[in-house]
């Protein structure tokens, strides 16, 4: 990356650090970059779809808009009330600066400072459930995984590469084929192209059954197992030629609503950016740009950082 780029990054903590979006909803006590498009599917999919195979894995909970219409929905579903059953809820709890910017004008403003726990926090936001959360605090690559099936797997942690990886190799070995979900979060977000590729290199266990509207999110169904090959090795960009790249892209864009397909070109566009190819960047944002495509949401970040 040039350092004209990285200063842009760092200058702007919106852009530098991928999770945090200004995508805040505040609900009562419920804070999170949660939309309420995502929170009525939680809950839709907890009080109505969740069959009792399998774990309930939560990948960056935060502050709990996740994990909480997650309980609130499943204890409506009688296999996972009166069971043993918890939501396994997985976060650093450690608080990073940038992310005063989704708790304006709450009670949390300078609350924490950066470095601090928020793990306290988390446990007063969701002790209404906290019989049916299993805190696991974190680096989720080094706590890891017990091996028990999972069926349904909230993916908001997969920040980078090493995450990514971490997460293929120790929760997708637990989904069970024909009846785990997974959700990822960052979807349509521009700063995560890595979850583009890696779903599309897997693709042959995956259908997307759900594009969740006003949000980032979008749901698979996973269909058959994944070969061992697949989930034994580590991705990284040089596994993906520029076909591959395009290929790649183009069956996420084929799948989504229009209101996401610029976030997803975005995406594309990183692709080049995170490898410090500055130049193959402004090709590809020229490319899609040839193609009519408008730009606005995250193609505006991205132009920014690469133009500007």
């Amino acid at each position: 990356m040039t350092r004209s780029i990285r200063a842009k990054l760092k200058s702007n903590p919106l852009i530098y650090n991928s999770y945090m979006r200004v995508k805040r909803l505040v609900t009562g006590e419920l804070l999170g970059m949660t939309t309420k498009t995502e929170q009525d599917y939680f809950a839709e999919y907890g009080a109505h779809l969740y069959s009792g195979k399998g774990e309930i894995v939560d990948l960056g909970c935060w502050l709990g808009s996740t994990t909480v219409p997650l309980v609130e929905g499943l204890l409506k579903n009688s296999h996972f009330a009166g069971s043993n059953r918890k939501v396994f809820a997985y976060d650093t709890f450690i608080w990073n600066d940038v992310m005063k910017d989704s708790v304006a004008g709450t009670g949390l403003v300078g609350k924490f400072k950066d470095g601090d726990s928020f793990l306290e926090e988390y446990k007063i936001r969701t002790r209404k459930y906290a019989d049916h959360i299993e805190i696991r605090e974190g680096d989720l690559r080094e706590i890891g995984w017990s091996g028990n099936e999972i069926e349904f797997l909230l993916v908001d942690a997969m920040k980078n590469w090493e995450l990514a990886n971490a997460i293929t190799g120790n929760f997708y070995s637990s989904l069970i084929p024909g009846v785990s979900y997974v959700l990822h979060q960052d979807f349509s977000h521009y700063f995560t192209p890595w979850i583009h590729l890696l779903q599309w290199i897997l693709r042959d266990s995956f259908e997307l059954i759900e594009d969740i509207p006003k949000a980032s999110s979008v749901v698979y169904k996973y269909i058959r197992p994944l070969a061992v090959e697949k989930l034994n090795r580590t991705y990284s960009f040089e596994d993906f030629s520029g076909d591959d790249i395009d290929e790649a892209f183009e069956y996420s864009l084929n799948m989504v609503r229009d209101e996401k397909k610029a976030n997803i070109y975005a995406a594309k566009v990183m692709c080049f950016i995170h490898q410090n190819k500055s130049e193959e960047a402004k090709t590809c944002f020229r490319e899609i740009i040839n193609r009519g495509v408008s730009i606005e949401k995250d193609l505006v970040i991205v132009r920014n950082l690469l133009f500007n």
